[in-house]
């Protein structure tokens, strides 16, 4: 069963994303998270980022760029969300990435596996 943390969670993910706010998401993150991240690009050797730093470094960066972001397919567990965010530059070329984010009792995110796809 879904903790309201959780769902608050993903409240907030929804709403970083569909603003370009990562201060909020930021937020949700521990000190010590993870971020594991595959992408069609790095051939089965996942990026890592380690420590709530290099992840904001990440986030900020791609909020930064003019596209739109829309999550989507949302499922939300004890312990765990999934979410899918399906991004579009001005010119149309699309980026979509999937996620799933483990959470503490305090449902912070401790750990964040994604997969990243997009146009060529």
């Amino acid at each position: 069963m879904a903790t309201t943390a959780n769902a608050a969670a993903i409240d907030i993910i929804n709403r970083s994303h569909s603003r370009r706010e990562p201060d909020p998401l930021l937020d949700l993150l521990a000190d010590d998270a993870e971020l594991v991240q595959y992408r069609m690009d790095s051939l089965g050797a996942p990026n890592r980022l380690r420590g709530r730093a290099e992840i904001e470094e990440m986030f900020r960066d791609v909020f930064s760029r003019d596209m739109t972001h829309e999550v989507r397919d949302v499922v939300v567990g004890e312990d765990k969300i999934a979410y899918m965010v399906h991004c579009r530059y001005p010119d149309g070329k699309r980026v979509v990435g999937s996620y799933v984010c483990e959470l503490d009792d305090d449902g912070r995110i401790t750990r964040i596996v994604g997969h990243e796809s997009w146009d060529e």
